[in-house]
């Protein structure tokens, strides 16, 4: 790809630090990857160079990109939380936690929460847990999370600081203790600071507009006294619910006073779908100005259309979309959008009835599947032998070991405050298991001690295949199949979890720990590795960064975009990020009747066609 003036500007900018505003379709990625490639072919030493992205598929483009740019692979090319675990796996001990750490689940995080609300004696059915869980996570998104805590009514300080200090004795963090124990070691300890940030010399974030106040400070504390660029559209901030804020883009101005580089054009989107987003997005008050122009020749297509009821609202899709397969456009390349799960499943049935295969985005985790689990729990064992959840998982995989003894364990591990795997040592050597249970607890840990050799010696793909065969795994998946198709099919999971382990190792070189730690993470976020075929069914927050040929943008009525309780610059933001999904075509529908209640059309659809009103073909 050939950079244009503003994208090679972006890409030579030395000696200062760097804003640049890339809206949708300006080739923020191409943007990246080549300021990457350009640092190297400077000289720079690639392990020097940090990019932080906010998904993992994101980071996977951008480590693809530059390796084909440079041949280089860059191992720091991470998320922001997979930095931050890496990053704490060397220093979380300076903070009083065990280095092999286990990311807790939601779930496993869920049930040290309702413990420490049992233990301190509150009357768990008063206490709303979900909100309790949000309160923990609102917390450790701050700037200045002890503010924020001790701004909080009783109970909710106490139930922080009690759940916090079990996990921690847990040997366990949550998914938002990366960045809030990160942000607080660097905060508290200048030494680990100075180490830290002597680790690169040049740092790059993309999708910044997606930070909430800690990462912005994690970010800001990294990235002092150093290169610094980063990448980011505040029209595409779209996650307030997640604590993030496009003030964070204002904040870094302020900060560091950057040169500011805007992208114009844009290469994605055809003339009247960029007018269409450029028209709406124009209304927000609080935002950077910026004008996007229009690199295509092509005019592209957008239709407006009302319905009396979301079923025929449904039906239109998919009678469309039967023409548009007709006309040769994959399945692959067309999605539904809306706002509502329950609009999602009316135009999932009418897809159905039609027999046009869909799929719904956010569907069960691959990451959750029982042996997917199974396999990383093992291989966790063998490298972090100190990680309780994963060795609990192994242990109920051994025959002769009952749940009676897996109990007799834990209590051993709470009583002398040690790690699960210190207290099947001490079972062992005090005899305190009855003597199949003893024997067979004895076998585990030896099999676990013959395989942490073999890391050295083996990629990680074979690690699994080593583990699975003196555990004898297969022999307890076929136990746990409903079948042999179920078996092949469990089977086939395991054999994309090892194709998986040996893409991050081509992109991100061998260390099985980050790997550990980037499917921790992959498993919190949801998603699989791999897209299944069909019309894809996303909410509009799940669309973000994902483009399409075709895109149906369902329920746009009052109420839901904008939602009654929304804020509306970034429920107009919402609606931009829907707009430039589309590549080529795009379709936008309400139903005027919704659960018995008449609807009005959205007036961000009027707010899109000021300037062009004759291209909406309405109702």
């Amino acid at each position: 790809m050939l950079l244009n003036d503003e994208q090679k500007e972006a890409v030579l900018t030395r000696d200062v630090p760097l804003l640049i505003l890339a809206g949708p379709g300006t080739g923020k990625t191409e943007t990246i990857a080549h300021r990457i490639a350009a640092l190297i072919e400077e000289g720079e030493d690639a392990e020097k160079i940090l990019a932080i992205t906010f998904t993992n598929k994101a980071s996977q483009a951008m480590r693809e990109r530059v390796l084909s740019l440079t041949g280089k692979r860059l191992s720091w090319i991470r998320t922001i939380h997979g930095t931050c675990a890496q990053l704490l796996r060397s220093h979380i001990h300076k903070l009083g936690y065990n280095t092999a750490f286990n990311i807790a689940s939601q779930e496993y995080s869920n049930k040290i929460l309702k413990e420490v609300v049992h233990g301190m004696g509150l009357n768990e059915a008063s206490l709303d847990l979900s909100e309790m869980t949000r309160m923990i996570a609102r917390i450790k998104s701050q700037s200045k999370p002890e503010e924020q805590l001790a701004s909080e009514s009783h109970p909710s300080p106490e139930i922080f600081s009690a759940y916090q200090e079990k996990m921690r004795s847990q040997g366990c963090i949550d998914f938002n203790d990366l960045i809030y124990l990160c942000l607080k070691l660097l905060k508290e300890d200048p030494n680990t600071l100075a180490e830290v940030r002597d680790q690169w010399r040049h740092i790059i974030i993309d999708e910044f507009q997606d930070s909430d106040p800690a990462q912005y400070q994690l970010i800001s504390h990294l990235g002092r006294e150093r290169g610094i660029a980063v990448v980011g559209d505040d029209d595409q901030s779209i996650y307030s619910f997640r604590c993030s804020t496009p003030e964070v883009i204002g904040m870094f101005v302020a900060d560091f006073s950057p040169k500011i580089i805007t992208l114009k054009k844009s290469y994605r989107l055809p003339r009247v779908l960029l007018e269409a987003a450029c028209s709406l997005i124009r209304n927000n008050l609080s935002r950077f100005e910026k004008e996007l122009l229009c690199a295509q020749e092509a005019e592209g297509h957008l239709t407006v259309r009302g319905f009396g009821s979301e079923a025929e609202e449904g039906d239109f899709v998919a009678r469309e979309i039967l023409n548009l397969q007709a006309q040769g456009v994959p399945t692959n390349e067309i999605a539904v959008l809306g706002r509502r799960h329950a609009s999602l499943a009316i135009v999932e049935a009418s897809l159905k009835r039609l027999n046009i295969p869909c799929r719904k985005v956010g569907e069960r985790s691959f990451y959750d599947l029982r042996e997917v689990r199974d396999m990383m729990a093992l291989i966790t064992a063998v490298a972090l032998p100190e990680n309780s959840p994963a060795l609990e998982r192994v242990l109920k995989l051994a025959p002769g070991i009952t749940a009676r003894s897996i109990d007799l364990l834990e209590d051993i591990a709470e009583r002398n405050e040690v790690s699960l795997y210190r207290a099947a040592e001490l079972a062992i050597e005090n005899q305190y298991l009855q003597a199949e249970a003893g024997d067979s607890l004895n076998e585990m840990l030896t099999r676990l001690d013959e395989l942490r050799p073999r890391m050295e010696q083996l990629c990680i793909s074979d690690l699994m295949r080593a583990a699975s065969k003196s555990f004898d795994y297969l022999s307890h998946l076929q136990r746990v199949s409903r079948g042999a198709s179920d078996y092949e099919k469990r089977l086939g999971h395991l054999k994309e979890l090892a194709q998986m382990a040996d893409c991050f190792e081509l992109s991100s070189g061998p260390s099985i720990t980050n790997f550990i730690n980037e499917m921790a993470i992959s498993a919190i976020q949801g998603g699989t590795p791999k897209e299944k075929g069909g019309i894809r069914l996303i909410t509009l927050h799940g669309a973000k960064g994902l483009e399409f040929r075709v895109v149906f943008l369902i329920g746009a009525f009052q109420g839901s975009i904008p939602h009654v309780k929304g804020n509306l610059e970034e429920e107009r933001r919402l609606m931009f990020v829907g707009i430039t999904r589309a590549k080529e075509r795009l379709y936008i529908s309400h139903a005027r009747y919704v659960q018995n209640e008449v609807r009005q059309r959205s007036y961000f659809v009027d707010e899109m066609g000021r300037l062009f009103s004759s291209k909406l073909k309405g109702e």
